[in-house]
């Protein structure tokens, strides 16, 4: 079954990246009940993803449901890289010829190519499966939660100082800034600021941006706990904590 649950929390690192928690009541089955995520950005790491089952009765539903299996994936590099050239390349064309078309499609024609024109690996979408085993039917929360590595979406301060007509004192303006330039976005969710960088390249394998990303298993465990426990140490730290009605390109 194909289910969409809402990102109720997303932690933007001031670098890049960040963590996303979504959430959603599910109905089961009894026996086996299958479930796959949507919206799953190619950007997310695999190893890092996990599913939590918040029981509506605890004393009870612990024993009746239970996580049997979570399977995640990613598209291939270099199939999406052969993919995406096509349409930069059908992009171009389509943009150069669009003289021929009225204004009004012109500029929808235009919008779409630029879309396709600007897209990257991280733009893509991977696949989030995992089964709940039920010895009756029931009602479970589902929370998810994983990494993402796109360094198109960051924090950055702005100081704005306004000087005063007496000439001798000025107001300070300071403000957390939100820079989203992929293609996901992310409506009503509790946002919050943490101050971490991701690992370079070199270091466990992490990408720069636009490249196609290296195999999941080029981080071995012990560096995936590291980081793991480096970046629950700084969302300790976090700067600040608010409600976004919208979060968009």
């Amino acid at each position: 079954m194909l289910i969409d649950p809402k990102v109720k929390k997303l932690i933007i690192f001031n670098h890049g990246g960040g963590i996303v928690e979504r959430e959603i009541k599910v109905s089961l089955q009894r026996g086996t009940n299958e479930f796959q995520i949507q919206n799953i950005p190619a950007s997310f790491d695999p190893n890092s993803a996990s599913v939590k089952l918040n029981y509506l009765n605890p004393e009870q539903d612990k024993d009746l449901f239970n996580l049997q299996q979570t399977v995640v994936s990613l598209p291939d590099p270099e199939t999406t890289r052969q993919i995406i050239n096509r349409e930069k390349s059908a992009a171009n064309t389509i943009i150069s010829q669009s003289i021929d078309f009225t204004r009004e499609i012109r500029e929808d024609i235009n919008r779409l190519c630029e879309a396709s024109k600007y897209r990257t690996y991280d733009d893509m979408k991977g696949a989030f499966d995992f089964i709940i085993n039920a010895k009756k039917e029931g009602e479970v929360i589902v929370q998810i939660q994983y990494f993402i590595t796109d360094l198109r979406i960051r924090w950055e301060t702005t100081l704005n100082v306004n000087v005063r007509d007496d000439g001798n004192s000025a107001e300070l303006e300071a403000y957390l800034v939100v820079n989203n330039q992929t293609s996901f976005s992310y409506e009503n969710v509790e946002l919050g600021f943490a101050i971490f960088e991701l690992p370079t390249r070199q270091s466990i394998g992490t990408r720069a941006p636009g490249s196609p990303p290296m195999e999941p298993t080029s981080i071995n465990q012990e560096q995936l706990s590291g980081l793991r426990n480096e970046m629950m140490s700084e969302l300790n730290r976090m700067k600040k904590t608010q409600r976004m009605k919208n979060l968009t390109l």
